[in-house]
């Protein structure tokens, strides 16, 4: 009898990744990892997705947190993890793009170790200044700039933020001299504005403090935001330019199409919902969609005007 049963045993054990793998997917919970802490948009707007996603799928949709390293950390470890389809993370500009001009060492190759699933949201940075402040229009601060080079003070939250090449590439596309104070995070750069220490703030987080009148909005960096409709966006005033910071869910490399492809569809689906759609662009971050092809030539693209801003302002990462 034991000699029998050794066989069946061996043989149940070998067809066993066959079963697996003709299982329809979803067939257990799916896993995505949020490179950032929670609390923070990246965080907020990966769950606004997963929430409804676990509904639709039928599965659990676990979120797990794994901060650090300016999300090189979560993204390292998604790129690693098993391409099997029930493992997907949400990148930024940052993580994806910003990251391989940060890190020489960087664990992973966005373009190579990830496939793109699809993009989720988009938002422009908004530049503020105080209420008191004379400064109402970009127009306005590119006149000061010209009149008194190199002493408008342009506040972020860190070198090589998106924040940061932003104005970057305003000060390239205008030839103004502007003086650039990078900060440990943007609390301390709206403190630093508050107390009179910085002409302006530039920073995706100010929409809230313009809402409750703390801080006046004189631009956005991308298209007019819904939460700020009356807020012009520079490319207004400066033709061409545009600056937004984007998220989208991308797999490890080599991840099953049948999985990515329902993902697609599901979040097609997540991202036309009036109650998702509400609960974003309240905080000023606009919802989107697209095909995977479409994501992956907005990261390529992307990298290739970072890269040009990095080297024309030679910035130098710290």
């Amino acid at each position: 009898m034991q000699r029998t049963l050794l066989p069946l045993a061996l043989l149940a054990a070998s067809l066993a990744p066959i079963v697996a793998l003709a299982q329809p997917w979803p067939s257990r919970p799916v896993k995505v990892i949020v490179p950032y802490p929670p609390g923070g948009n990246t965080d907020i707007i990966a769950r606004a997705y997963t929430q409804p996603l676990a509904e639709r799928l039928g599965r659990p949709v676990i979120v797990e947190n794994r901060g650090g390293a300016a999300g090189m950390l979560g993204m390292g470890i998604a790129a690693k993890s098993p391409n099997d389809g029930y493992t997907i993370a949400i990148g930024d500009l940052g993580s994806m793009v910003i990251a391989t001009f940060v890190n020489p060492a960087l664990p992973y190759a966005p373009q190579k170790d990830f496939a793109p699933v699809s993009l989720l949201a988009t938002v422009s940075v908004v530049v503020t200044v105080v209420p008191a402040s004379p400064l109402g229009s970009i127009g306005d601060l590119l006149a000061s700039a010209r009149a008194n080079p190199g002493k408008l003070t342009y506040g972020t939250a860190g070198i090589g933020t998106i924040n940061h090449l932003a104005f970057e590439q305003l000060r390239r596309m205008t030839g103004v001299d502007m003086l650039h104070v990078p900060f440990k995070g943007g609390a301390q750069a709206l403190t630093a504005l508050l107390g009179g220490e910085i002409d302006v703030l530039v920073d995706g987080t100010a929409f809230a403090q313009v809402r409750n009148g703390r801080l006046k909005a004189i631009a956005v960096t991308g298209p007019r935001a819904a939460a700020l409709p009356d807020v012009p966006s520079i490319g207004e005033t400066v033709p061409g330019f545009a600056s937004t910071n984007w998220w989208g869910f991308v797999a490890p490399a080599g991840s099953p199409a049948a999985a990515i492809d329902r993902l697609n569809e599901e979040l097609r689906q997540i991202a036309a919902q009036p109650e998702l759609r509400e609960r974003l662009t309240g905080l000023g971050i606009n919802p989107h969609a697209s095909s995977p092809r479409e994501f992956a030539e907005l990261v390529r693209t992307e990298t290739e005007k970072v890269g040009q801003i990095v080297r024309e302002a030679g910035i130098k990462f710290e």
